[in-house]
């Protein structure tokens, strides 16, 4: 099972989706970007996403302190699309935070666990 600490904007709408698509593969957690980080990185949680007007600003920047730019991604940016190819690399590169533009939650967080499940062969 994959534990995710959902922060930032919308968390509502965020750990929904997260839900929904991760069903029985998936604990969601919602918290600050400040708690939820500190779970990660502390290893009592897998994953984080965040989400806020930009994607990158604040839906990452905790998170960016805490658990390093280097495991950091901002996977849809206001006024762009997220792309499934493009999150699965992320993934695969091995990036534990992920920040998303809040008009593209809906949109991202599914391309993101479909990665997550892929890469830990839950699906």
């Amino acid at each position: 099972m994959l534990r995710i600490v959902v922060g930032g904007l919308k968390k509502d709408i965020t750990e929904r989706s997260v839900k929904a698509e991760g069903g029985k593969h998936v604990q969601v957690t919602v918290t600050s970007d400040f708690e939820g980080a500190k779970k990660v990185k502390a290893g009592d949680a897998d994953y984080y996403i965040g989400a806020c007007n930009s994607g990158g600003g604040a839906a990452l920047s905790v998170a960016i302190g805490i658990l390093g730019y280097g495991n950091c991604s901002t996977v849809a940016k206001a006024g762009g699309k997220p792309k499934a190819e493009e999150i699965q690399k992320l993934v695969d590169q091995g990036k534990i935070a992920f920040g998303i533009a809040v008009e593209s939650i809906e949109e991202a967080v599914p391309h993101i666990i479909r990665a997550l499940l892929k890469k830990h062969g839950l699906v």
